[in-house]
């Protein structure tokens, strides 16, 4: 597959997950708290410009030069990222986000090299409860469990 195939391939699958993103930004609930940005607001910005990154990508690769394919590595580490971005957005519904978000930190430090131990399982855990008293505790920002946990 050609350079430019790639990353026609990749803008696509950025505006689709910009989309599913989106879509799950516009369903978070409002709440009394919520300012005049909305609990989606922060959230439908990513989604834009995740979309724009999509749209440029494919729109460089259309209209620019033919270039050479970069190592396929680079490509492997880049689709991996993703993936565990594509299943944290798909787990968050239903673990929750303190969970979710954990589980994304722990894994994308076993994917950058980190050795499996306490250490990890610790930086997990204290990610997802970071956020948590963060929002929860600190703002007032209800944090959705899941609906494993029984929440929304």
């Amino acid at each position: 597959m050609s350079a430019s195939a790639r990353d026609i391939a990749l803008g696509l699958a950025a505006l689709v997950l910009a989309g599913a993103y989106w879509a799950l930004a516009v369903d978070l609930p409002i709440s009394l708290l919520s300012d005049a940005v909305g609990p989606g607001g922060v959230p439908v910005a990513i989604a834009m410009l995740m979309a724009a990154a999509g749209v440029v990508l494919i729109l460089r690769s259309l209209v620019g030069a033919p270039r050479e394919a970069p190592p396929s590595p680079a490509h492997g580490r880049a689709a991996g990222l993703l993936a565990l971005l594509v299943a944290y957005v798909l787990a968050v519904p239903f673990i929750g986000y303190p969970l979710a978000l954990g589980l994304l930190a722990g894994a994308i430090a076993l994917y950058a090299g980190a050795r499996p131990g306490l250490g990890l399982a610790a930086f997990a855990i204290g990610i997802g409860v970071l956020f948590w008293f963060g929002f929860v505790r600190v703002m007032g920002i209800p944090f959705p469990a899941g609906t494993l946990f029984g929440g929304i």
